[in-house]
């Protein structure tokens, strides 16, 4: 069985040789041209012999020309619509190309994007964006409106250079960042819009970051898998499939992978295949890894995956 029809059978829950793997980590490489950045992607790909790339897009939503940081109301009144193929995607839609020019034939790939929240938080001061929320709300409804128009026109246009599917990480849908109720207003509307603007896609992901995270309230998302930090926060693995009768991304515990040894590595991994069994599993860390993982702790998944697991 190749990679992509793997992949695609992970996802539809058929039959499958094995489960699908994959891992990452912020690559800190947004400061070099797209190419630079896709060649790390496919180096890594490459000596992991992953089954799928999900590409670590590091580089920053634009800022109005001009600021440094949004601020005052009529700051977050200047942030417009960005079309899907808009100067400011350049660097990281060259990267995408580069991946599907190279590897696109044989495995799938997945952009990462942040959620509206996440990225009006990044534009903002400490506390600008829950301050913007408090002092004029409907302005900043606007302005995130317009983010989510922006990327979900830079979805649409990533699908474009070849991408699979998008790997959407939500930033707000957790109890440490604000309420289910008030997320219902500050996170669905916009998530929901990115996600519709490429719902069509094979390979979409919903990333649902933080502890404490509202799983029961995202399960109608439109998207093909889920991976939350499972071991850190409800729900388990096991739950978490069992609730949204989706495929799971997950089984590494993220937050432990840089120090604890391959054959712990492995027993996550084995546990996994237990919990979920042999459908609708993709065996990925809860989020990203730390950059010091040892090569020998990532080289573990493989062979677990490929062995599976031992009675």
């Amino acid at each position: 069985m190749d990679k992509i029809e793997r992949v695609i059978n992970a996802l539809r829950g058929e039959d499958v040789d094995r489960p699908p793997f994959s891992f990452w980590y912020h690559f800190g490489l947004q400061h070099l041209a797209g190419r630079a950045h896709a060649e790390a992607e496919i180096e890594f790909y490459r000596a992991h012999d992953l089954d799928f790339v999900k590409v670590m897009n590091d580089y920053p939503y634009p800022m109005p020309e001009g600021l440094e940081v949004v601020d005052a109301e009529e700051d977050w009144k200047r942030i417009e619509p960005l079309d899907g193929n808009h100067p400011a995607w350049d660097e990281q839609l060259s990267a995408l190309s580069a991946i599907s020019d190279t590897i696109g034939k044989e495995a799938l790939f997945i952009d990462t994007i942040f959620s509206p929240w996440t990225t009006a938080r990044r534009l903002g001061r400490s506390n600008g964006l829950l301050n913007a929320r408090r002092d004029f709300p409907a302005t900043l409804l606007a302005a995130m409106g317009n983010i989510a128009t922006s990327l979900a026109n830079y979805a649409r246009e990533a699908l474009g250079r070849g991408a699979a599917g998008i790997f959407l990480s939500l930033g707000a849908a957790t109890d440490s960042v604000m309420s289910a109720e008030e997320y219902s207003v500050w996170g669905r509307q916009f998530d929901l819009k990115i996600l519709d603007a490429v719902r069509e896609a094979p390979f979409n992901v919903l990333h649902i970051h933080g502890s404490g995270i509202h799983f029961d309230s995202l399960l109608d998302y439109p998207v093909g898998a889920i991976n939350w930090s499972h071991s850190t926060t409800p729900p388990s693995l096991k739950e978490g499939f069992a609730k949204s009768g989706k495929t799971v991304m997950g089984g590494i515990n993220e937050t432990t992978a840089s120090h604890v040894s391959a054959p712990e590595i492995t027993q996550q991994v084995e546990d996994a295949m237990r919990e979920i069994g042999p459908r609708r599993l993709i065996v990925t860390p809860g989020c990203s890894i730390p950059t010091d993982t040892p090569v020998r702790n990532m080289k573990a998944v493989r062979a677990a995956v490929e062995t599976g697991p031992r009675e």
